[in-house]
């Protein structure tokens, strides 16, 4: 089963968009299905120059219990504890998708997916987003944004993702396991926005191929966690 889109390709500003936060773990046997769920999503949007931006987090609450993931960082699971509060779930989970800052389900449950992605893709943002890379600097890049119509109080997020990255798994729930992945945030920043444009500089020490990778910005309020508008950048083509 694949994916559909009702957006219009003519739509530059305001375009409707979706964000897919995956909290992952590599040391989950329930996590893979998810995983390549936002594997086929991420190529699908790729393919067909859909704004549909899946950011694969990688937590560490999994670390203890037999496997350490060389891709999780504590800070992710922290931002999933953020959205437990403001959903007023009982606790975290994996695999947990959550569309927009504002639906949260299964992660490997592609029918609910989809009728999300219906949703959110007949709603325009509403703020006009626009990303550039500035330069680069070492084994950093400079990227400029500007966000249009942002609420004070507003954030911006930027992720790095890479695509492309397997893991042989030898012990834990996934043991004898080879695991692929796609759009892993490998780096993330949270900028408040006091002014519609800035900059941010990432490091790009993490990524093995920058061919392989791109830049996720999108705004949210953090109060409510939903988010207003997104974009991304390639790092192959700038």
């Amino acid at each position: 089963m694949g994916f559909s889109s009702i957006v219009s390709a003519d739509q530059s500003q305001h375009r409707p968009f979706v964000v897919v936060e995956l909290f992952s773990s590599e040391g989950c046997s329930s996590c893979p299905a998810a995983d390549l769920l936002a594997s086929k999503l991420t190529a699908w949007a790729r393919q067909n120059n859909e704004p549909v931006y899946p950011l694969i987090f990688h937590v560490d609450y999994w670390n203890n219990l037999g496997w350490r993931d060389v891709f999780s960082q504590q800070e992710f699971t922290q931002r999933q504890n953020n959205y437990a509060k403001i959903f007023k779930d009982q606790g975290v989970y994996t695999p947990e998708m959550i569309i927009n800052g504002s639906d949260a389900f299964v992660g490997s449950d592609q029918e609910k997916l989809q009728n999300d992605l219906d949703r959110e893709l007949s709603m325009p943002a509403g703020i006009d987003l626009r990303l550039g890379l500035l330069k680069q600097e070492g084994d950093q890049i400079v990227v400029k944004y500007d966000a249009q119509g942002f609420t004070p109080g507003d954030v911006i997020n930027i992720a790095l993702v890479e695509r492309g990255l397997r893991t042989d798994v030898t012990a834990g729930e996934n043991a004898g396991r080879t695991l692929h992945h796609d759009n892993v945030v490998r780096e993330f920043q949270t900028i408040p926005l006091t002014q519609a444009v800035g900059q941010a500089r990432i490091p790009l020490n993490k990524i093995a191929d920058t061919a392989q990778a791109s830049v996720i910005a999108y705004v949210q309020d953090p109060q409510t966690m939903l988010i207003e508008a997104a974009g991304q950048l390639d790092l192959e083509n700038d």
